[in-house]
């Protein structure tokens, strides 16, 4: 499987392209559900939606600020924020909880479209298939999707899907079994062992300012002790600088 590195991934040639790979020209299956009727439907919209931007932009700036503010709005970023976080959300004042969670949903979107971007191939339009949703309760489904990957490959992408009021948002992408959230955890955890909650959010912080194709993970063999789910889908390396 190949690594995804920070600052490393290949860049299509024309303003255009570099805006379009965000997403690229995601094609649905057919039998697609109501919008907005289920988690499955939410997701569904969500596509639809990034097509229509990146057809309506009339710049590469724009479409690629519109398609992460969809995604941006698209994210459960206080559940997400939550579970990636563990026992120290128990302990942060709601204001703290606040700040975390925007900061978290904003460096969550980048990685989600930087790993999309960089697994997506570029000569042709890629398809997603939606292949079905299992409802876990009343306010959580994972909806199953698979894309042919530029190596030709098919990669299983499941959707977490949370509904926090009325409709159904994503507080997590597992991609080929790993979870972004959990990968989030384990650097959290680790850079807690370390420095002290502030010193975590500075971190955060920086990395939700990055440009979107920074917030990557460099390879595991530059800080293999900060990285605990395999290089393909890990998000930003957030954890302290080895000595």
């Amino acid at each position: 499987m190949a690594t995804i590195r920070a600052f490393d991934s290949p860049r299509p040639p024309g303003a255009a392209r570099l805006a379009f790979a965000t997403l690229a020209l995601v094609v649905l299956s057919p039998g697609l559900a109501g919008a907005g009727s289920s988690a499955r439907g939410e997701l569904e919209t969500f596509f639809r939606r990034a097509i229509a931007i990146q057809t309506e932009a009339t710049s590469a700036t724009q479409a690629r600020d519109d398609v992460r503010g969809l995604a941006q709005a698209s994210f459960d970023g206080r559940e997400a924020s939550r579970r990636a976080l563990g026992p120290d959300w128990d302990e942060r004042t709601s204001a703290e909880r606040d700040d975390f969670a925007r900061t978290f949903t904003g460096v969550l979107e980048r990685a989600y479209l930087t790993i999309v971007q960089a697994r997506l191939p570029r000569d042709r339009p890629p398809t997603i298939r939606v292949l079905g949703e299992d409802l876990v309760g009343e306010q959580l489904a994972v909806v199953r999707t698979k894309v042919r990957t530029r190596e030709g490959s098919d990669a299983e992408l499941d959707y977490r899907m949370t509904r926090p009021d009325t409709a159904w948002l994503i507080s997590d992408v597992v991609i080929d079994g790993v979870s972004l959230v959990d990968n989030y955890r384990a650097q959290f955890a680790h850079t807690r062992r370390r420095s002290p909650y502030a010193g975590l959010v500075e971190r955060l912080r920086t990395v939700a300012g990055r440009p979107a194709r920074e917030s990557i993970a460099a390879s595991p063999s530059s800080r293999p002790d900060v990285l605990a789910a395999p290089s393909h889908v890990t998000g930003p390396e957030i954890g302290p600088q080895p000595p």
